[in-house]
């Protein structure tokens, strides 16, 4: 009796040890892959960055159908799949699969959206980026409640400002993020493909 009951506590102590030491060898490979994710990310970030100027370029007068817009999108795919590609060179041999690489590649990627996400929303507050939806939101307000909120401070100035920051945080903060972290983490999960052979 007293031999089973040694038994059992062993096993149980030495499943709870196994356990443990899983998750130990889990959270380190997570803590190494951050650093290299946080370098790939300020490569992309400045990508997204030389993308969005890019952008801001008016299309020639002549050629009023063309767009950057037809460089700046095929252009932030490239970024985006560089950036995760990018963060598994960093990772090196941290990364061994694709489960690894996508998850370096999520947060290279992330990251890079969110520096993009504050780079727009300081573009939009200097009034260089989405002019027309701040005077979009202004244009909501019947001229009473822009009366009636000039009464508080609220100018239609200060409105817009509000609407063009707050359409920044939200299609390049958020949104851009979550698609740049999508995008980046195939290159990331293509990474271990590309580094076997």
């Amino acid at each position: 009796m007293a031999v089973t009951t040694q038994r059992r506590r062993q096993s149980r102590i030495t499943s709870t040890v196994q356990r443990r030491q899983r998750q130990t060898a889990n959270n380190q490979s997570a803590v190494s892959l951050v650093a290299p994710a946080l370098k790939a990310s300020l490569v992309g970030g400045f990508g997204i960055l030389v993308l969005m100027l890019i952008g801001l370029i008016p299309p020639p007068e002549n050629l009023p159908f063309v767009s950057l817009a037809f460089l700046v999108i095929p252009g932030y795919l490239v970024v985006c799949l560089a950036t995760g590609l990018l963060a598994g060179v960093f990772a090196g041999d941290a990364v061994t699969n694709s489960q690894q690489g996508g998850k370096v590649g999520w947060m290279a990627g992330f990251w890079a959206g969110i520096f993009g996400g504050v780079v727009a929303m300081l573009l939009a507050a200097f009034g260089v980026m989405l002019v027309n939806f701040g005077q979009g939101v202004v244009a909501q307000f019947t001229p009473e409640n822009l009366a009636q909120l000039a009464n508080y401070g609220l100018t239609a100035n200060s409105i817009a400002l509000a609407g063009r920051v707050l359409g920044a945080l939200i299609i390049y903060g958020v949104i851009g993020s979550l698609v740049s972290g999508l995008l980046s983490s195939i290159g990331g999960m293509v990474y271990p493909k590309l580094s076997n052979q």
